[in-house]
């Protein structure tokens, strides 16, 4: 699962953040969490090592710490290529420090501006769309959960297996699981050739097992 981490030194703004993308994930009825919320730069980079994720990061440019948001962002950089950093601030001027530290932002939201609300919204579902867009159907299975549908990454999976009492599917991802009610048989017809059916009640990722 795509996940979002925020990292800003003012609790305020930091609230404000966090509560414009979790409205929005409830409002859009998107497969998105926020899985930290934090002043210290240095509690992101243990998590993304730790947790090996794909993200949206939000990320002040002064953190009030030896590391910048923009040095912060090179090192989300090394851990996560694939992720999509934005940078919130009031500093527009050390917007070129991206480009010296090779960060490659999706954007630069100013904090002040009126239409910062918009702006962040803009960026979370522009990131969510473009990590589960694909030419190729078949990198991405679609999954009814209640009132929901989620897309669901193969390369994300893990491994797929029944619940017998409760006659659902649960497909374990690295981070999280989705629950849903269906057949095994039809979710296999789905899945590529390195998923491998090794039990009536298990389809394992082989690309996954060390």
């Amino acid at each position: 699962m795509l996940e979002v981490v925020i990292c800003e030194d003012n609790s305020s703004h930091r609230k404000k953040i966090k509560e414009i993308i979790e409205n929005t994930i409830l409002r859009d009825n998107i497969t998105l969490k926020v899985s930290l919320s934090t002043k210290d730069p240095e509690d992101v980079i243990d998590y993304v090592k730790k947790n090996k994720i794909t993200g949206i990061y939000f990320l002040d440019v002064d953190l009030k710490n030896n590391m910048n948001g923009i040095m912060l962002g090179e090192k989300i950089r090394e851990i996560d290529p694939l992720g999509f950093i934005i940078f919130v601030t009031t500093h527009m001027e050390m917007s070129y420090l991206a480009f010296k530290y090779k960060v490659e932002a999706m954007d630069y939201v100013i904090k002040e501006d009126s239409d910062f609300k918009e702006r962040v919204i803009s960026c979370l579902l522009k990131s969510y769309h473009s990590y589960y867009k694909t030419e190729n159907k078949s990198d991405c299975i679609s999954i009814s959960s209640g009132a929901r549908m989620i897309s669901v990454k193969l390369c994300d999976i893990l491994f797929v297996e029944t619940i017998p009492a409760s006659h659902k599917i649960r497909i374990h991802e690295e981070n999280s699981q989705i629950e849903f009610y269906g057949n095994l048989k039809d979710i296999e017809k789905n899945l590529t050739s390195n998923f491998y059916r090794c039990h009536k009640s298990y389809i394992v990722n082989i690309d996954k097992i060390k």
